[in-house]
């Protein structure tokens, strides 16, 4: 969890950044340039973090788990204005769960087979995006967890 969290850009108000950018008539470059100085070393940000662990506790379960909404402002973007209702898919979830035994995993749905239903190019180019950082992000993550 640690090591996964600092590869994320932390939580950020995204709709104050946006208001405070169209108020000062920002170009696309500045607001690019805004919105990378918050995005973590995976290329992805977080969004939402819910932990569920303490709902575990309640029936009896000493497992963790932790839900992560992430994903990247810039490419959710692109895939949003040619088809705004590829928003119900970005950002995407992550879990990451621990089981009875201490044992950890990483849970998360292929963006490219959630998006691939609208069935356009340039969506699914930025849904393979997406995912190769996913990937990439929990490789990472569970390599140093083993290492």
């Amino acid at each position: 969890v640690g090591a996964l969290e600092a590869r994320l850009g932390p939580a950020q108000d995204w709709a104050a950044i946006g208001q405070q950018a169209a108020a000062a008539h920002a170009s696309w470059e500045q607001f690019t340039q805004e919105v990378e100085a918050h995005i973590g070393t995976s290329g992805l940000t977080l969004f939402y973090k819910v932990e569920h662990s303490f709902l575990l506790s309640l029936v009896g379960k000493t497992s963790r788990a932790i839900q992560y909404t992430i994903g990247n402002p810039l490419l959710a973007i692109q895939m949003t204005r040619s088809m705004p209702e590829a928003a119900l898919y970005a950002p995407l979830r992550l879990v990451v769960y621990e089981d009875e035994q201490g044992k950890t995993f990483a849970a998360y749905d292929s963006f490219v087979s959630l998006l691939a239903q609208y069935q356009r190019e340039e969506i699914t180019q930025v849904a393979r995006v997406v995912e190769q950082k996913l990937e990439v992000l929990v490789a990472e993550v569970t390599a140093e967890g083993r290492a």
